[in-house]
């Protein structure tokens, strides 16, 4: 067993956008990706990996396969091993991802 809090990976950089772990496994992985307003992940997949995306704060616009997804505060998104993701913070408010990932 093992006891983390989100909130604690609700961690901000003027910089960049920040991925924060928060627990791994072996066959999965849990973490909080953080953008400030204007912040942007580009597009990329996860080979023999599944995604849930939980949006718990703000939000923008997610592109899977060049397909653009307004995404707010308390949406659940689920993306295959084969679909291609990216994120845009369109808002003028921070926003948090809360991402499982876990192997096919």
């Amino acid at each position: 067993m093992e006891l983390k809090s989100m909130l604690d990976a609700q961690q901000f950089s003027e910089e960049r956008f920040t991925k924060i772990n928060i627990i791994r496994t072996p066959r999965s992985m849990a973490f909080m990706l953080n953008f400030l307003p204007g912040q942007h992940m580009k597009s990329h997949s996860h080979p023999e990996r599944e995604l849930y995306l939980t949006v718990m704060a703000g939000q923008g616009t997610l592109l899977i396969d060049e397909q653009e997804l307004e995404v707010k505060q308390g949406d659940v998104i689920f993306c295959t091993s084969e679909e291609m993701i990216g994120f845009t913070n369109t808002s003028d408010q921070r926003v948090s991802i809360y991402v499982t990932m876990t192997k096919i």
